[in-house]
C-alpha cells in the first residue's frame, strides 16, 4: 500500500499527501484509523494493486469544513497504469456494501482539481458535487 501512495506522491498532482509513507503510517492513517470503517486491498498475482479507505467524519472537527457525525470520508488509490480495469469499482463496492452497515448516510470524497482521473472515477461511482474550494471539490454520495 505504501509502495502504491509513494508512486502517486511522487508522480505529483492528484493526492493531497506530500509526504512518503511507511508501513506504520499505511496502518495509523488507512488501516486502522481512530475513526475508521474499513479498509479494502485489491490485488492481482498476489500484489496489491489499490486500496480504498472509510472513515467515519470527525465531529470535533474545526471550522466550516466540519460534517455531520454520519458522513464518512473516503479515501481510493489505485496503481499507476492500472486505472480504467475496474479495481476501484470493485473496491467501492466492498466499501459501499460496508458503509450502509455501519449506518453510514453520506460518503464525502474530496478530490483535488487537477486529479481528472479521480473526479471522473467518482463521477462514475455516482458521487455529486457540493462544495469547491481553490484547489479541491468535494463531492457526497448518499446511501
Amino acid at each position: 500500500m505504501a509502495g502504491i501512495l509513494n508512486a502517486i506522491i511522487a508522480i505529483g498532482g492528484t493526492t493531497a499527501h506530500r509526504e512518503p509513507f511507511d508501513a506504520a503510517r499505511i496502518q495509523r492513517e488507512f488501516i486502522a484509523p481512530a475513526r475508521g470503517i474499513c479498509c479494502f486491498v485489491a490485488l492481482d498475482a498476489g500484489a496489491v494493486r489499490g486500496f480504498q479507505a472509510l472513515e467515519w467524519s470527525d465531529p470535533d472537527w474545526p471550522g466550516a469544513d466540519r460534517l455531520p457525525a454520519d458522513w464518512a470520508f473516503i479515501s481510493t488509490y489505485v496503481a499507476p497504469g492500472r486505472h480504467r480495469r475496474g479495481i476501484g469499482r470493485d473496491l467501492f463496492d466492498r466499501t459501499r456494501a460496508a458503509a450502509r452497515a455501519a449506518g453510514v448516510r453520506f460518503i464525502d470524497a474530496c478530490i483535488r482539481l487537477e486529479n481528472a482521473g479521480g473526479l471522473a472515477f467518482y463521477d462514475r461511482m455516482g458521487f455529486k458535487e457540493y462544495r469547491r474550494g481553490a484547489q479541491t471539490v468535494s463531492r457526497r454520495l448518499r446511501l
